[in-house]
């Protein structure tokens, strides 16, 4: 594990210095078929984990968001999200992080996960029953047993397959008392949950690189994660979406997910 955690700050490192270097308000982008723009940046630091990967564990395989590199019979999978929160780092707003979890395709679960943000300099991670961490300390998910003057996070995917009606859950947060904030970035607000921030972060889409470093970074944290239908979901493909909680709150944030 040692080694793994190694080389996922190492290439956390690299990341964050191609990502600063075309970070600016005249950031170029193109739009890919899905309506979603695409930088410089997303591309180079998809690749430079490809790279890095293949040169030290060759048998590993990767799912990136821009591309992949899977090989037949591989234990291991590197899940990266290269720049999480496209939408704002193209328009010059510092939102957005790079994301990096190495999962076991035995089950599809996480066993390391790292996130960084450059701009802030902070950087999360966690290793499984290691702990997780923000810039070397500890950290943990809050204890609140209630809604009422909390916050929530939520992303702007518009990837709305899972069925479930995002405005109405809104709503139903809402009359509980907590407060919403949506980013378009999933992993930027979602990490919130484990750094003790919010209480809980919903995302509607289904792609396993937003959110495989988000959860083992909230579990090792203390908090408690599943899709939106509270079940179990794998973090190398697609799913029915997630919840990450601080545990206390997660069965009351899953009854106001309103189905579609």
């Amino acid at each position: 594990m040692d080694g793994y955690l190694k080389l996922a700050q190492e290439i956390a490192d690299e990341a964050a210095v191609i990502a600063l270097k075309y970070f600016s308000f005249e950031t170029e982008h193109i739009w890919k078929s899905d309506n979603t723009p695409l930088t410089v940046a997303d591309t180079e630091i998809n690749k430079l984990v490809i790279e890095k990967v293949n040169t030290a564990y060759p048998d590993h395989s990767i799912y990136g968001e821009e591309a992949d590199d899977r090989k037949e019979g591989s234990h291991y999978i590197w899940v990266c999200d290269p720049i999480d929160g496209t939408m704002p780092f193209s328009l010059g707003l510092p939102i957005f992080t790079f994301s990096l979890a190495l999962v076991d395709q035995a089950d599809g679960q996480p066993i390391l996960g790292i996130v960084n943000d450059p701009v802030m300099k902070n950087r999360y991670w966690a290793t499984k029953s290691g702990g997780a961490f923000r810039n070397g300390e500890t950290i943990q998910v809050n204890k609140d047993v209630g809604l009422k003057n909390t916050y929530v996070g939520t992303d702007g995917s518009q990837d709305f397959g899972v069925g479930i009606d995002s405005f109405q859950t809104m709503r139903a947060l809402h009359t509980r008392g907590a407060r919403t904030l949506k980013f378009l970035s999933v992993v930027y607000g979602g990490i919130q949950v484990a750094n003790g921030k919010f209480v809980a972060a919903l995302f509607y889409g289904g792609h396993g690189h937003d959110v495989a470093a988000l959860k083992i970074i909230t579990e090792e944290a203390g908090g408690k994660t599943s899709d939106l239908l509270g079940g179990t979901r794998r973090y190398d493909t697609k799913g029915m979406g997630f919840v990450a909680t601080n545990g206390v709150l997660h069965d009351e944030v899953l009854s106001l997910i309103v189905k579609a």
